[in-house]
């Protein structure tokens, strides 16, 4: 351990930029823990109110966040939004991206909605309604998605994302009432053509018997064969045909975003956040838990 923090050490020293801090050399290398702990140190220790207090109160977010405790997170970043206009936008955008990475794609909208209220340059409004069109994407939301990337000022996707939403799928409800007509047809209409032709020979194999059970005068194992063979297949094959359907529907939707995906980038949550602090801070930067884990 102590090797390691000579080399934190020694690499603030070497740093080519200006003077980097402890807490900021812990950061840049990925020991989010431990930053977070010296920004603290130093946040506390400051003179309350000045810039670099406020600086150093962002530092200490991004440092939670990448250590995965976001809730930390969330309040420091804030606070430093709500004591600087000029950390507004750096501070949630970059609690956005946490967020995003982390697949909670509502709290990102929610972080990037509360900056539009507040922001009026153009500029910065259209690049937020295309990270929420962004955000809607990755949550299936194809109408919604449209919808932001059009107030975005990109109608080529907007265009693209409308005309995907309305492609064919298979009806749940016309996939039932072709099963409750013809059993198995409803699954062969929602893809599943080898399952309908089963249930299809099953109920239809399960009707002649029972016929001809009855014309012996067999009428308990009618009865038997009906009750427990046909009836159960044939309310199985109405059942399977309209989940069938969703899995249809489902699939498609998951290939079309996917597609639609690869032709939108992903929002830079982290950039403006990355001019203040003169390096790249990122989920994926975590490299360790702590320093007391290393021997």
């Amino acid at each position: 351990m102590t090797l390691l923090l000579l080399f934190v050490l020694q690499s603030t020293v070497a740093n080519p930029q200006s003077e980097m801090s402890l807490g900021d050399s812990l950061l840049r290398h990925g020991f989010n823990i431990e930053a977070a702990r010296e920004f603290r140190r130093s946040l506390y220790s400051s003179d309350s109110g000045s810039v670099a207090d406020d600086l150093t109160r962002l530092k200490l977010g991004l440092s939670l966040a990448a250590s995965d405790d976001l809730p930390a997170a969330a309040e420091e970043l804030r606070a430093a939004a709500g004591v600087s206009a000029e950390l507004a936008e750096p501070a949630q955008t970059a609690l956005a991206g946490f967020y995003a990475s982390r697949g909670r794609y509502d709290l990102a909208r929610f972080e990037l909605s509360d900056l539009l209220v507040f922001t009026g340059d153009s500029v910065r409004r259209a690049s937020l309604h295309s990270a929420i069109g962004w955000l809607d994407l990755q949550e299936g939301d194809l109408s919604s998605a449209a919808s932001s990337y059009g107030q975005a000022g990109r109608p080529e996707v907007a265009s693209a994302l409308s005309s995907a939403g309305h492609r064919p799928r298979r009806s749940p409800t016309a996939a039932a009432v072709l099963s409750s007509i013809i059993p198995g047809s409803g699954e062969v209409y929602a893809g599943r053509p080898a399952t309908g032709l089963l249930a299809f020979a099953v109920t239809a194999g399960s009707v002649v018997w029972a016929v001809v059970a009855a014309r012996s005068d067999d009428w308990v194992s009618a009865s038997v064969i009906v009750s427990a063979l046909f009836w159960r297949v044939y309310n199985g094959s109405r059942a399977n045909a309209v989940a069938f359907a969703d899995e249809y529907n489902s699939a498609a939707r998951r290939r079309r975003i996917a597609s639609l995906s690869s032709h939108v980038t992903e929002p830079d949550w982290y950039g403006q956040a990355d001019s203040l602090l003169g390096y790249k801070v990122r989920p994926d930067t975590v490299r360790v838990d702590s320093l007391s884990g290393l021997r």
